[in-house]
């Protein structure tokens, strides 16, 4: 019988796996001996901690810096309606404690940044990424390649998800693959769903999220097939996955530092920025200029501006023309969640507003500056 410093709780809590062929007590050691590092405690690091604390892994360190909100909670499995309010890491690491009471868990509330990223992925053994912005997977992926790094690595849109295995850099495979051999270049926004709009089924978040644990599990245990570089779509809709194998571009070189990443829905900061977005909250106040939601109806049911005017989702721009023409004639402030989709509209349709003696102008910061929450 293979030695093991696993105690007897845990032998019987994971007794069940231990019967499965190919997977015993060494595979168990091996997951207590593990130590990995979750990006985000949202939509997918939820599920995967989830599903990894249950498994047997010794220790987890979670890295997020925000709070439960109400409309995590349809896809954020750790969390509840008592926990509206709290930071995600500390709820997380109470639930994964009491999951598996021999888990370390490590909740870091910060944000992961070109400054300590480097620094976070000494001794980890497995890197999962799980957050949801372009900026964050691309700073995610390269600090992987420079350290040579596993990365599980997921996303999720709508009703599909995507996960795969990155692994390149030093210490890798000679055949290795980064996730810059797949996305050599962080997107341009204009080409991608904006944050806020593009939406997601939470359920989805749980099977993808369950499919990069097991990755995790079959890497760090070496039981079953693990493809450095496969990629899995699942597509909810039709209950499929399918598979590419993406190969490393003999062209591109390894990423050997850090560079920019630049933030696809950032709120502006900037001294002018904020004074201008003041001047028209003002305007609106004082009556003297109206106002314009551009962004989607189930944005509006979170938070709004105080004096909210019509709402034209930039989903439906074949309405922009009929919509225009109800506004009054003078100044009219354009809001989405972070001035994004406002600045596109205004460039689009100030011609058209103009001649309607309409004067467009984009709310810097949006709702997600100026507005209230709704519950």
């Amino acid at each position: 019988m293979t030695e093991t410093t696993l105690p007897n709780a845990e032998l019987a809590r994971t007794a069940r796996q231990l019967n499965l062929p190919g997977f015993g007590l060494e595979q168990q050691q091996r997951l207590r001996d593990a130590h990995v590092l979750v990006i985000g405690a949202g939509g997918l690091g939820c599920p995967v901690m989830l599903a990894l604390a249950a498994t047997g892994i010794g220790t987890i360190t979670v890295v997020d810096d925000d709070v439960v909100s109400l409309s995590n909670i349809h896809r954020q499995i750790l969390f509840g309606a008592p926990d509206v309010g709290r930071k995600k890491v500390e709820v997380a690491a109470e639930r994964l404690r009491k999951l598996q009471p021999d888990i370390t868990v490590h909740a870091v509330d910060a944000r992961l940044t070109e400054a300590n990223i480097i620094d976070s992925l000494q001794g980890i053994d497995l890197l999962i990424d799980g957050s949801d912005t372009f900026q964050t997977k691309f700073l995610v992926a390269d600090a992987a390649e420079i350290t040579g790094t596993p990365l599980v690595w997921g996303s999720v849109l709508r009703y599909r998800g995507d996960v795969a295995l990155w692994w390149s850099g030093p210490g890798a495979p000679s055949d290795g693959v980064g996730m810059r051999d797949l996305y050599p270049a962080q997107p341009d926004p204009d080409s991608v769903p904006d944050c806020a709009t593009a939406g997601v089924l939470g359920v989805t978040t749980s099977v993808v999220g369950g499919l990069m644990a097991t990755e995790v599990v079959k890497f760090l245990t070496d039981v079953g097939e693990t493809r450095i570089g496969r990629l899995h779509m699942y597509d909810a809709l039709t209950a499929s996955v399918r598979h590419f194998n993406v190969a490393h571009d003999p062209q591109r070189p390894l990423v050997r530092e850090l560079g920019s990443y630049a933030g696809v829905c950032a709120v502006p900061s900037g001294p002018a920025e904020v004074q201008e977005g003041q001047d028209l909250i003002d305007l609106i106040a004082e009556g003297n200029a109206s106002s314009l939601d551009v962004r989607e109806p189930h944005e509006k049911l979170l938070k709004d501006i105080a004096h909210p005017g019509p709402n034209l989702p930039m989903s439906e721009l074949e309405r922009a023309e009929e919509v225009l023409s109800t506004l009054p004639a003078g100044d009219v402030v354009v809001y989405c969640a972070s001035g994004k989709r406002s600045a596109r509209f205004v460039d689009e349709f100030d011609p058209l507003a103009a001649a309607r003696g309409i004067t467009l102008h984009s709310l810097p910061g949006g709702a997600n500056r100026w507005g209230e929450d709704l519950i």
